[in-house]
């Protein structure tokens, strides 16, 4: 498994890859670098979230078009973190870790409800 050995898989992912076929579908946070924006001075808030919003849009389409070119399903984006939500087959994951604008490939946090109510 020494293909799966990039710097940009977490270590999550990495296990949850080693008991997985490659036909196997995998749900990933990908993030995506390349998002910080140069604000001119005295936006005001609304103005500063739109230009975050317009840059994480361009530098994550190329992403989001690479995971359907390879075949996998964009699930969703979260500009405010600079990521996108997708579901591929384990041996697309290589060739999603190539792509220049990704930075690492996650598995998803799973948030547990409290159940001490």
């Amino acid at each position: 498994m020494g293909f799966m050995s990039s710097e940009k898989i977490s270590n999550s992912l990495s296990e949850s890859l080693r008991e997985a076929d490659a036909d196997e579908s995998i749900d990933l946070v990908v993030e995506v670098g390349g998002a910080g924006v140069a604000e001119p001075p005295g936006l005001g808030r609304a103005e500063k979230i739109a230009a975050r919003k317009a840059a994480f849009a361009q530098s994550a389409e190329p992403v989001a078009q690479e995971i359907r070119r390879l075949g996998g399903e964009v699930i969703g984006q979260a500009w405010i973190n600079g990521s996108i939500r997708a579901r591929v087959a384990k041996r697309m994951i290589p060739a999603l870790s190539e792509e220049s604008r990704v930075t690492r490939l996650d598995r998803p946090r799973i948030i547990q409800a409290d159940a001490s109510e």
